[in-house]
């Protein structure tokens, strides 16, 4: 390892020109309902949203029938970013890119689910 230099991977968020509120507007609709602008504001990606997610299932004071589809996904979701993050941090570059596909493919079908 350098001395004076390290080497930084890091995943950012890359939505496009609508922003995770053109991306994903029905659960920007469900985080700005519930008092998550801040998150909404600092458009994370969807990696650091799976811990958004968890806060959102364990949040007493959101109903039950709003957070449906984010109870009903919650572990696959979890359970992708956890392989994610072990690919990340094992430097397994190629792994961790088709954990991230997986990844946006389970919030995709998270946004279908809210259906509002």
């Amino acid at each position: 390892m350098s001395k004076y230099m390290e080497i930084e991977i890091k995943l950012v968020p890359a939505y496009g020109s609508g922003g995770l509120t053109g991306r994903f507007p029905n659960l920007v609709k469900l985080l700005k309902n519930h008092g998550y602008d801040r998150v909404v504001e600092k458009e994370p990606s969807l990696y650091e949203l799976v811990d958004v997610l968890t806060r959102i299932r364990n949040d007493p004071a959101i109903d039950q029938s709003a957070k449906r589809a984010i109870l009903n996904m919650h572990d696959s979701i979890q359970k992708v970013r956890d392989e994610a993050r072990e690919h990340l941090l094992g430097r397994r570059l190629n792994e961790l890119d088709q954990s991230l596909y997986r990844l946006e493919d389970l919030f995709n079908d998270l946004e279908q689910e809210f259906g509002w």
